[in-house]
């Protein structure tokens, strides 16, 4: 069965928005017989191919927010906001899945970009060293050079260090 573009479309988006849901929502037993979770801030810098930028974030238990980015200029900039549920987090590693909006804007030799999206990864933070990949969907492009693409890559790394 052939799909046609606005039908694969739909399928992603629903894909993703279940998984994301999923991933955020799950109750606590997960692993069981856990105490109760610390809250604690992280800082830190991070990269992706385009920009470094600094990362601050907040953890309550299993659920943490962060906002990462650096705006350059009108056409250069990147701002990341991840909604995270952690799977598994201990004082030297720590394991999530993450719902991610992203604005970026920038070049690479040959192609612009600017555009918004929405997606999910996942993510590894091992000692401060951070590391996230995924997908996203990206749902404004002001350019038009994304139109044929129903997902983009996303990620970056870096040291994240973790007030625990």
């Amino acid at each position: 069965m052939y799909l046609s573009g606005c039908s694969r479309f739909k399928i992603v988006r629903l894909v993703l928005s279940v998984l994301t849901i999923l991933s955020v929502l799950v109750p606590g037993y997960l692993i069981a017989g856990e105490k109760d979770r610390l809250c604690y801030p992280e800082l830190g810098i991070t990269t992706s191919i385009q920009i470094i930028h600094p990362s601050i974030g907040y953890w309550w238990g299993r659920k943490g927010v962060r906002l990462t980015g650096m705006y350059l200029q009108r056409d250069y900039h990147e701002f990341h906001l991840n909604i995270g549920y952690a799977f598994y987090d201990s004082e030297t590693v720590q394991h999530s899945i993450n719902l991610l909006t992203s604005k970026i804007a920038g070049s690479d030799p040959g192609a612009d970009y600017d555009y918004w999206s929405t997606g999910i990864a996942y993510s590894l933070n091992y000692k401060g060293f951070f590391f996230e990949l995924g997908l996203a969907f990206p749902w404004k492009d002001y350019l038009g050079n994304l139109s044929n693409d129903s997902v983009v890559p996303c990620g970056y790394f870096g040291y994240i260090y973790r007030f625990r």
